[in-house]
């Protein structure tokens, strides 16, 4: 009587088929944890974003309250303010700018804006749920995706 040399040592053969459903499965596994890994590093860098934006907001408070006016700025003409999110531009997912509040003077407010990707900074970062994030000296906290990125 013949064995089979697979059996001998307690193991039994898989069919193309039975392997061909193992990796399906691992796939779909492994795109799924993708997803859930690029969603939790997207959120990740909106907090920096947003975190960054707070730490320019009181910068801004200061500077008012020394002379009497917000600054505006933005990459290439930052003065005393940081304009990115991370410890360098090129750790950082946001560029950061600050504007005066649309019909409004840098006397009275000012709109500090955190571009995902922008300009000197890493440009692979995007957002497409959120894009830009901004936070005014009133407290209005706003985003081009709503709400719910805040």
């Amino acid at each position: 009587m013949r064995r089979h040399e697979g059996k001998r040592f307690g193991l039994a053969g898989h069919t193309l088929t039975e392997l061909l459903v193992v990796l399906c499965i691992l796939a779909v596994l492994a795109a799924a944890a993708m997803q859930g890994w690029q969603a939790l590093v997207r959120r990740q860098q909106r907090a920096e974003g947003k975190a960054a934006l707070l730490a320019v907001m009181q910068q801004q408070e200061r500077h008012f309250s020394r002379y009497g006016r917000y600054q505006a700025f933005d990459a290439s003409a930052p003065g005393p303010f940081k304009w990115h999110s991370g410890p360098t531009p090129a750790d950082s997912a946001y560029a950061i700018s600050a504007v005066a509040c649309a019909g409004m003077s840098l006397g009275r407010c000012v709109t500090a804006l955190a571009h995902p990707g922008g300009a000197g900074v890493r440009t692979g970062h995007g957002d497409p749920a959120c894009g830009v994030l901004r936070l005014d000296s009133r407290g209005v906290q706003q985003a081009d995706g709503g709400p719910a990125c805040w």
